[in-house]
């Protein structure tokens, strides 16, 4: 009897607990969402960014939905993921969607008063986050960094402005191609600026705070 293998979608509706940070500022005049890279999580883009998040704003920094074991010397702890890319055969085994749709409803959840939200994505979270702009209510902008805002995944909103930073060594994201799918949205009516910063690689470092900032009142 021969071997079949089918690839078959079913629908099921699942309860996710989201596990985040946040601050807790009186009377938040905006809500700023950070999206961590690959088998990061929330904490960790919290803390890198929390100094020079405006006193205004509620900052929400939640996992992942996905969880990645990450393996130390003698245990795992877990790491998060917003989706599953094979880069070597091109192929995505979990797409943007399911994150998308999971942060949009936690937007509706924890944004009640309809907030503007800026939308900071780091790595995998960059990818992610003009999906997210996309789908979810009240995004006013994003800000990628070490990322590609890949033009086909998503679709371009004239009212959003996109903003990406980068480190020109970066060898984990090549930014020749960020800033050639960047350019693309300019030519849609994209206001938003591409930095690269000279000597930076894919490691966040203290000299990705200003252009960071920058964005975040422009």
């Amino acid at each position: 009897m021969e071997k079949e293998k089918i690839d078959q979608k079913i629908n099921i509706s699942i309860q996710l607990d989201h596990g985040l940070v946040r601050n807790n500022p009186q009377n938040p005049k905006r809500i700023i969402l950070l999206l961590h890279g690959y088998k990061l999580n929330g904490e960790f883009l919290y803390d890198t960014f929390i100094k020079i998040m405006p006193e205004d704003s509620l900052v929400i920094a939640p996992n992942g939905p996905f969880i990645v074991p990450v393996i130390k010397k003698e245990s795992f702890s877990a790491g998060y993921a917003w989706y599953f890319f094979d880069p070597m055969k091109k192929h995505f085994y979990i797409n943007y969607d399911p994150a998308a749709e999971y942060l949009k409803k936690m937007m509706q959840e924890l944004n009640p008063n309809k907030l503007p939200i800026t939308i900071i994505g780091y790595s995998q979270g960059g990818y992610l986050a003009p999906k997210v702009a996309e789908i979810c209510p009240n995004v006013k902008s994003v800000i990628g960094v070490n990322c590609v805002f890949r033009s086909t995944k998503f679709t371009f909103k004239p009212e959003i402005q996109y903003h990406q930073i980068h480190g020109e060594i970066d060898l984990i994201v090549e930014p020749q191609g960020a800033e050639e799918e960047f350019n693309k949205l300019q030519t849609l009516g994209n206001t938003g600026s591409f930095t690269l910063l000279p000597e930076e690689g894919h490691k966040l470092s203290p000299r990705f705070m200003d252009p960071v900032a920058k964005c975040l009142n422009s």
